[in-house]
């Protein structure tokens, strides 16, 4: 779903197109067709180029952050574009207020110098006045027949102006909404600040999806769609994240158990003791009884043949911790790592293990999962 192509490096940077920009040369056909007449090729080529130049105008905007964030030393990991946006991948967060404030202006900033570049010079054509208001309201009653000059320059002003304007609206995950949650992490704390921040992107966007159906704007309607979406996901993140800090390691930590899966085991032996627990992931060891790794039950049951041996199907790479350990930061350990779990250690011995299925499980309070709860049939009891 995520896909995306690098397409090389921009200052350094590396650029990745999102797999949705295969769907731009579909719309510029169905932007350049008209009933009637058929597919007219010089619409295509006009919308052609506008389209390279509205990917250039995001992608100084997302420049703007990158560069900005290596001038404060903080590593940009890379940029992706997508047909209504994009993004600068920045994994860690500067420890200063100022930078980050100052990393998330960037983009716009950088948006704003190319309006004020283009305007000065769309006022010196004539009617340059009538123009701008033009550019600014195209389906205002007035009516303007721009040169090819004028219509660059046009296009120039008034989507730079567009985007540093909207990208500056309070709202989470724009950069108005980045930059006020780092204003207020100070005094209200990081997890309130982002509480205000999501919030704000869910209600901003959601009147800016009543504001789209007004104008019949779909592009509108679609960025507003995101914003709401990205608010909801950070705001379900950060309640996440509460969960883990409030709930203790033990309450996830499943026990060594007696019965063991060694390397050498055979996959029907590997399944018959997944069958009896409620375990997806279970600890591997070898024939000194050391942990190995870890196999998961749904790649014994898509994959193996009973015959076979486990060794094949087991990953041998794991974290460790300590009963001590906080259930957010060893959840984030094992995340980073991309391993099914972490072997929890007390006094050089395994006492433990916290699986990624187990946290999944604890965090899953989806509105699906309540109302399955609510709907599923009761299951008579034993005595019944």
């Amino acid at each position: 779903m995520f896909r995306s192509w690098r397409i090389g490096r921009i200052f350094g940077v590396p650029t990745e197109l999102h797999w949705s920009f295969l769907l731009v040369p579909l719309a510029i056909l169905v932007y350049s067709y008209e009933t009637g007449i058929g597919l007219r090729w010089s619409q295509v080529q006009w919308w052609s180029s506008v389209t390279i130049l509205l990917f250039g105008f995001v992608l100084v905007h997302e420049l703007g952050h990158a560069l900005t964030a290596r001038w404060c030393g903080v590593h940009a990991q890379k940029i992706i574009l997508f047909p209504l946006g994009g993004g600068a991948l920045i994994p860690h967060e500067p420890k200063r207020v100022s930078q980050e404030v100052l990393i998330y202006a960037a983009g716009p900033l950088a948006n704003v110098l190319l309006a004020l570049l283009a305007l000065p010079v769309l006022l010196y054509q004539p009617g340059g006045g009538y123009l701008i208001r033009y550019y600014l309201n195209p389906t205002g009653n007035l009516i303007v027949l721009p040169t090819l000059t004028e219509q660059l320059l046009g296009i120039t002003f008034a989507v730079n102006a567009v985007l540093a304007i909207g990208n500056l609206l309070p709202a989470y995950p724009l950069d108005g909404g980045r930059i006020l949650r780092a204003l207020l992490k100070r005094p209200i704390g990081d997890r309130r600040a982002t509480v205000v921040a999501t919030l704000l992107g869910i209600l901003i966007g959601v009147a800016l999806i009543g504001f789209s159906w007004h104008l019949g704007d779909p592009v509108l309607s679609l960025s507003a769609l995101f914003i709401v979406s990205f608010s909801a996901i950070e705001l379900n993140r950060g309640w996440q994240r509460r969960q883990l800090q409030r709930t203790e390691l033990a309450d996830v930590l499943r026990p060594v158990s007696a019965e063991r899966i060694y390397a050498t085991d055979s996959v029907a032996r590997a399944r018959a003791l997944f069958a009896k627990t409620d375990a997806r992931v279970l600890p591997v060891y070898d024939n000194w009884n050391q942990l190995s790794g870890f196999v998961e039950r749904e790649v014994l049951r898509q994959e193996a043949r009973r015959d076979e041996s486990l060794a094949p199907y087991y990953e041998a790479e794991y974290i460790t911790g300590t009963a001590d350990d906080s259930l957010l930061e060893l959840t984030e350990r094992i995340v980073a790592a991309d391993v099914y779990g972490a072997a929890i250690y007390r006094a050089d011995a395994v006492v433990g293990f916290v699986f990624t299925e187990d946290v999944i499980v604890l965090l899953d309070r989806s509105p699906r999962r309540f109302y399955k709860r609510f709907t599923s049939p009761v299951s008579p009891s034993p005595g019944a």
